[in-house]
């Protein structure tokens, strides 16, 4: 075990006893770490520099290496215009209990809080991250990676990022949970590409995210063009996001997204479920294909709920753009969108989307775009205003579902109407400051439940591999018809 003092340390000490401890970060890197090694900054101190960890400082599944505070509080890292940490083709190493400061994005800061560079199992938990111009946290390539309790706030371009490693290798087995993305405003000098994002993960096989919040992040993007979203996947294979909370996300005047999530350029076999989307610039639900991307497939969004997202942009709860080809085949069914505008738009035709047993809750039209090959059974949609529509595309517009059922054979199942319309009595909030902003406090809110009487108990349509459950955790039926929306009432 080495102790780091900087107030009553000294660098020639051996650091093995706390009355003999070191007292710089400089020193720390000088030494090659053993499995079982501890570190430990002293709580309520602030050590200036760049920790550098590389493959000689591992541990073992048994004897990991651990960095971390001891005595009172956190230990803070001040990173100045540098990284806060470098953890570089380490193996079972975790990092906790510290805090890591760089100098201010604006403030000639050019570095990542922490950078994981192809480490395998390395854990980060109860870390608080800010003031860096990159991201709080950075994955590049590796595997098997836990993420939890981070707190990433004030940097530019991320909370959480992940992307592949320098030689294109994909980060494998990622578990980001209980971690906070909030004011990361954007990178003052990235004037080409996106920055301001919450937790954005890329470059990925096989991911879990969950219980996590994002909020008040990308409203200083210098640039105008495509933009941040609170929590979303790109490039990524068989990612799950879910239980989280996005809110009052941002995007710069002029440009796109400040959505709430997003399953973007090259996703495929991933899942948003559980999710809580709300006062979003962009849409709650992005389903996205960027030009030059692999293909974007397979891919599912369900039981998740999105109100008044769409402030600026998108102006609805789900959206899809199909900015090249290979974006294809989604299932869509059981969420709640509620918006003053638009619940559904799409960009273009996209072959295999599936829309089942979702409440679409709109003010001025509920779908809205060319979806001639997408299939449309057993929603409810309710038209909240007099001049509000069921559809519209250009020149083509149906104000009753019925006229769109006969014209499309939407919502249409062997000659007979199989959509709902009409008000499917949600208990909704009054105001959106009513609404949780604790992931772990979802299943207990009372809102978007089905209310005695509802419509929507017991009319949906059986949706094969439904995941079991609703978003409130009461059992879905596997083989009888659920019931529209989020919540499954018990019968």
């Amino acid at each position: 075990m080495y102790y780091v003092n900087a107030q009553r340390g000294d660098d020639s000490n051996p650091g093995t006893d706390r009355n003999r401890p070191w007292r710089s970060i400089a020193r720390v890197n000088t030494m090659d770490f053993a499995p079982g090694d501890q570190v430990l900054f002293a709580g309520g101190q602030t050590f200036a520099g760049t920790l550098r960890f590389e493959h000689e400082d591992s541990g073992t599944r048994e004897r990991p290496v651990r960095i971390g505070s001891f005595g009172g509080g956190r230990a803070t890292i001040y990173g100045g215009t540098g990284a806060g940490l470098q953890l570089i083709e380490c193996a079972y190493v975790t990092v906790s209990e510290l805090a890591f400061v760089g100098c201010g994005r604006k403030n000639d800061n050019d570095g990542n809080g922490m950078e994981l560079d192809r480490t395998e199992h390395v854990e980060l938990d109860s870390l608080d991250v800010s003031g860096f111009r990159l991201s709080g946290v950075v994955v590049l390539g590796g595997r098997n990676i836990r993420i939890t309790r981070v707190d990433a706030h004030d940097n530019g371009f991320a909370g959480i990022s992940t992307s592949r490693d320098a030689d294109g290798a994909r980060t494998k087995d990622l578990y980001i949970g209980h971690c906070i993305a909030r004011n990361n405003p954007g990178d003052p000098q990235n004037l080409t590409n996106h920055s301001g994002n919450g937790i954005v993960v890329g470059g990925l096989d096989r991911g879990l995210l969950e219980y996590c919040l994002a909020f008040d992040n990308g409203w200083d993007m210098p640039r105008q063009g495509n933009g941040p979203v609170g929590i979303w996947g790109w490039d990524c294979d068989r990612l799950t996001i879910q239980h989280c909370i996005s809110h009052d996300n941002k995007t710069a005047p002029g440009a796109f997204d400040g959505g709430g999530f997003d399953l973007d350029g090259g996703a495929t076999r991933s899942i948003l479920q559980y999710n809580l989307s709300y006062h979003n610039h962009g849409c709650g639900y992005l389903l996205c294909q960027y030009p030059g991307a692999r293909p974007w497939k397979d891919n599912v969004c369900r039981y998740n709920i999105s109100i008044n997202d769409g402030l600026t942009n998108h102006f609805s709860g789900i959206y899809f753009w199909a900015g090249d080809q290979g974006i294809s085949d989604a299932q869509v069914y059981n969420n709640v969108v509620v918006n003053d505008r638009y619940v559904i738009c799409s960009t273009h035709d996209i072959e295999g989307l599936v829309f089942r047993n979702n409440i679409l809750q709109a003010g001025q039209a509920a779908v809205v775009g060319p979806l001639r090959r997408a299939i449309f059974e057993n929603n409810l949609y309710h038209i909240s205003s007099e001049r509000g529509v069921v559809f519209q595309n250009g020149d083509q517009t149906f104000q009753g579902l019925a006229d769109w059922a006969r014209a499309t054979g939407k919502e249409m199942l062997d000659g007979r109407l199989i959509g709902f319309a009409g008000d499917p009595k949600l208990v909704l909030p009054e105001n959106l400051s009513e609404l949780p902003t604790d992931p772990q406090q979802l299943q207990a809110m009372p809102f978007f439940r089905l209310q005695p009487g509802s419509p929507c108990i017991g009319s949906g349509m059986v949706v094969a591999d439904n995941g079991a459950q609703d978003f409130f955790g009461n059992p879905v039926p596997a083989s009888s018809r659920p019931s529209l929306g989020v919540h499954e009432p018990t019968r």
